[in-house]
């Protein structure tokens, strides 16, 4: 009997196990996903690009700005910044998590995971060279790593779901 249980209750906990990183990638793509449909708009319709791209002391994005447009047309600037959210204890540890914020000209227009533990966005020149300079980027260099913990904090762990891609924007073509 203690046997049966046993392995019922580890099948539950695979199962939770399994969902748990099936909701990590599914919330990780769907950030994502936005995220490179809209720097492949980098830049479109305008004559400016990219404004600024901040980082902190760890190389995270904290702000990156460029100019696009609309659906109507109109110039529009776009906003991505990166804020500290709780910090979740992990195995005697903590993990500082980040909340991704999308703006529209300033306005609060959405956001993505608040589950981050890590963002980055690169500006590349034509070669792959990494370059601080807006008018020399090229490409774009994006890299996220979002968690989900498991457990109680003495005995949890944490689900990582890793992307990255490098887009070539046309419109910062020279």
């Amino acid at each position: 009997m203690l046997l049966i249980i046993s392995t019922q209750f580890s099948a539950q906990q695979a199962t939770a196990e399994q969902t748990i990183a099936y909701m990590a990638k599914m919330s990780t793509m769907k950030m994502v996903d936005y995220l490179e449909d809209e720097l492949l708009l980098v830049g479109d319709g305008t004559e400016n690009a990219i404004v600024d791209l901040t980082t902190n002391s760890d190389g995270m994005t904290t702000n990156f700005s460029f100019w696009r447009q609309d659906d109507l047309g109109a110039d529009m600037l776009v906003t991505y910044t990166l804020t500290e959210q709780d910090s979740v204890e992990f195995n005697d540890g903590w993990v500082q998590m980040y909340q991704f914020n999308r703006f529209e000209n300033g306005v609060a227009a959405g956001g993505g995971s608040s589950t981050l533990e890590h963002f980055e966005i690169t500006m590349l020149t034509e070669t792959g060279t990494q370059t601080g300079s807006t008018s020399a980027a090229r490409l774009l260099r994006i890299r996220a790593i979002n968690v989900y913990p498991y457990g109680d904090p003495s005995d949890s762990y944490l689900h990582r779901t890793f992307w990255g891609i490098t887009l070539r924007p046309l419109n910062l073509e020279v």
